[in-house]
Parts: structure tokens; C-alpha cells; sequence
């Protein structure tokens, strides 16, 4: 296991002493702040002789961040004042390569080289952990191999780059090309890349061609203590009484995320089961979507109620009052080789899941195998199928039986231990 950061920045003059305490330094790059819960818990791990050290663009409130690297300034930051806001977009989209993020990447890249040299000549050894989205920061993880061959660099893809339209259509067409051989760089000299699940394992394998002993999957985690209350199984196997009130579904997370997450469509079916005469209701949680508010609007009149962002654990107690929670995905080829890192917050909640999805697939795998909900073949009538199934919910029995030892599977227990096994390779 690894030692939690104690908070203390690498920067200052205490740092060697400090460093020289420990025989292994484990380097994790995010590109954002706050990090997500899979880095979060990453942050957590510990055991003797080790050290992680959290590298990111902001400073945390909590202060636990260990290296606060910030971006060069953009020089198109400008045009702000002037009220060109639409040609600032246009110019960093065309100006920067493979995003405005490498503004970023360099800084980073100097100050760990500087750091990681002083590890080595201490007989320490060094692992990079990169963390992705955003794509842009595996960069950092590719210079510094280049120089430092002896470092360990390990490349986590949360989600897959330009396998998945989501992020591919978003670079401009003069630089896709480009990214592509960029991106077989980055797969070809990493040490080791980890994948959410098989699905995605397979795409580094075949559509890449990545040899599989480079590759291994560690599955997104859930955290049984991010429910103070929770017994897992017990938790809201009744049927809802929906003959007195609506039938309510939860979604956690980015409701509005084309073309991966359709939130227009799902709205517009939301709708369309009210107008039929069933009481519905979707709680969305994850902010407030950035469209025109005609689009907000017509949301809000099909029964989608908007909740604004507050805290995970804020987030998971409120999932556990609905009847249903959703999870859905286009039929994009990606969508297979995608583990939603809500699915097993999902899980934990103990509520139904409404996984409207491509079948087979990496979420529809689970959601069966788990026993947590229904797969809703996105490619067949899943309308169809999402109005008899919750229609059906005030008379139907007890919820699909869940299988408590796969769901235990994603707990942070288990998870935490194909963690710890991967970064003490040598």
C-alpha cells in the first residue's frame, strides 16, 4: 500500500528530507480539479516506503495536493475584455495542439523532470501514473519517458480517446491525423495501460494493436463509507408506492453529453411517457447542462428536474430516494467499451437500474451479472421496454434479486487490491 500525501508541496526547502524517507515515488497527473473519485482514492492508499505525490493545475481547499503546477497564460486571454469570446473559442480550437490543456503540459513536464531526476539519484524508484481525460496530459507521461527511461509510466484510460466520438469530434479535422499518430505513441510506450473493463481491453488489442501483457483492466469502485448507513442488499428492496405519488428516477452525473449521452432524447421520452398518463419524474444530479434555455425549458415541461451540483456524498443519499436510477448510452461503438464511473455508485445505492444501453456491452455485462437492474437494448424498442417497465412498477414484486458477491467485486476493498499489485510492479 501507499502513504497517503500529507499535504506538504514538493516545492519547498524541506522537500528532500522529506522525499528521502521513501524508496518509491508514485507521481499521479490529473488535469483537473477536484479530482474524480477513482484518483481520489488512489490519494488514499497506503504502505511503508512509498510516497504519492498528487499533480494537478489547482489548489485543493482540503490542501492535500502535494505538486500545484499552473498553466502558461494563454495569450488569447485578451480578447476576454474585448468581449470576443466566440473568436477566442474559434482560435485556441485552431491555435493549440491537441487542445488549449497544453498550455498545461509543459510546466508540468519541467517541474516533474526536475523532481524525478532528484528521485532517481536517491536510488528511489519512480512510477507516473497519467490519468485520463483530458487526453492532453498523457503528453507529460510521453516526454518524460522519452528522457527518464527508468521511470515507470502507467497509463490509466478512463475513457478511451479516439475510439470515442465524444472527445475525437471535438479536435479539428486539420489536426486528426495527427492526434491519431500521437495516440499510438502514447499506447506504444507507456509500461502498462489500464482499461475500465475487457470491452475496452479488446479495443487497445484490436483496433490498436497493443500487445495484451501492456494491457490490464481495473474496473471503476464504489465506496461502501460513502453511505454512513449502508448495508449493502438491504437497502430499498420494496416495491414503491406509486399509487399516491410519481414514479422517480435518478441520474447521477452529465445528463447532456452528445453524441454518447443523448439528454434531448431522453427528455423528449420522458415526456412522451407523461403524456401517455404515467406520474414520472427524472432528478438529474450533476449541474445545470450548458444549452439555450428554450432547450432548459422544454426539459423542465417534459418532467426533468435539474438539481444543481453539491457534494458526492450529497449526491449518493439523494439516489437512494428514487424508485429507479438511469444510466444511458447511444449505440455508438464506443458505448460497448465504456464503464460509467457512476455504475458503481449505482450499485451501492441499492435502487433499480435502468440501464438503457447497446447489448452486449461492458455496463450491460454488469448490470447483469450483479443482478442490479434491467439492460434495455438501445438497438431494439427500448421505449417500448422503459414504459412496461416502469408502468409496471407499482404492482410489480421486489426488484431484480441482486448478487451480493459480484456487486462486492466493484467495492474499494477489492479494487483497491488490483491497484496496489499493478503500481508495486517493478
Amino acid at each position: 500500500m501507499f502513504n497517503k500525501p500529507d499535504g506538504r508541496s514538493l516545492l519547498k526547502n524541506d522537500s528532500v528530507v522529506a522525499r528521502e524517507r521513501f524508496e518509491r515515488v508514485i507521481y499521479i497527473i490529473a488535469g483537473r480539479a477536484p479530482v474524480n473519485d477513482r484518483i481520489d482514492k488512489l490519494l488514499q492508499l497506503s504502505a511503508p516506503g512509498c510516497r504519492v505525490v498528487l499533480v494537478t493545475p489547482e489548489a485543493d481547499p482540503a490542501d492535500r495536493h502535494n505538486l500545484v503546477v499552473k498553466a502558461l497564460p494563454n495569450p488569447t486571454n485578451i480578447l476576454r475584455p474585448l468581449k470576443l469570446r466566440t473568436l477566442k473559442r474559434m482560435v485556441d480550437h485552431l491555435l493549440f495542439f491537441p487542445s488549449q490543456k497544453i498550455l498545461y503540459v509543459k510546466p508540468v513536464e519541467r517541474a516533474l523532470r526536475k523532481h524525478i531526476r532528484a528521485d532517481i539519484e536517491q536510488g528511489k524508484k519512480v512510477v507516473l501514473l497519467t490519468c485520463v481525460p483530458p487526453h492532453d496530459v498523457a503528453l507529460i507521461g510521453l516526454l518524460l519517458k522519452k528522457q527518464l527511461t527508468q521511470i515507470r509510466w502507467i497509463l490509466d484510460w478512463q475513457d478511451l480517446w479516439s475510439y470515442d466520438e465524444n472527445y475525437f469530434e471535438r479536435v479539428p479535422r486539420i489536426y486528426r491525423s495527427r492526434l491519431l499518430k500521437l495516440e499510438h505513441r502514447m499506447l506504444d510506450t507507456a509500461d502498462l495501460n489500464i482499461t475500465t473493463n475487457g470491452y475496452a481491453k479488446a479495443v487497445l488489442e484490436e483496433h490498436y494493436g497493443i500487445p495484451g501483457e501492456r494491457i490490464t483492466s481495473i474496473p471503476h469502485h464504489y465506496c461502501a463509507s460513502d453511505l454512513a448507513d449502508s448495508t449493502l442488499g438491504d437497502r430499498h428492496t420494496e416495491s414503491p408506492d406509486n399509487g399516491r405519488k410519481p414514479i422517480r428516477i435518478g441520474f447521477l452525473g452529465t445528463f447532456y453529453k452528445p453524441p454518447r449521452v443523448p439528454g434531448d432524447m431522453v427528455s423528449d421520452v420522458i415526456g412522451e411517457l407523461r403524456n401517455s398518463g404515467l406520474s414520472l419524474e427524472l432528478h438529474v444530479h450533476g449541474g445545470i447542462p450548458r444549452v439555450e434555455n428554450r432547450v432548459l425549458e422544454k426539459m423542465r415541461r417534459n418532467g426533468v428536474v435539474l438539481h444543481r451540483p453539491v457534494s458526492h456524498k450529497e449526491s449518493l443519499t439523494a439516489l437512494v430516494r428514487y424508485d429507479f436510477l438511469m444510466l444511458m448510452l447511444s449505440n455508438l461503438p464506443n458505448s460497448r467499451a465504456v464503464m460509467s464511473i457512476k455504475l458503481p455508485h449505482y450499485l451501492l445505492a441499492g435502487r433499480p437500474i435502468l440501464a438503457i444501453v447497446p447489448d452486449p456491452s461492458a455496463v450491460a455485462d454488469i448490470v447483469r451479472e450483479t443482478g442490479s437492474g434491467y439492460v434495455i437494448d438501445i438497438n431494439g424498442d427500448w421505449r417500448i421496454q422503459l414504459k412496461q417497465i416502469v408502468s409496471e412498477s407499482a404492482t410489480r414484486r421486489a426488484p431484480p434479486d441482486r448478487n451480493l458477491s459480484a456487486i462486492e467485486q466493484y467495492s474499494w476493498e477489492n479494487i483497491s487490491r488490483q491497484w496496489m499489485k499493478v503500481l508495486a510492479q517493478e
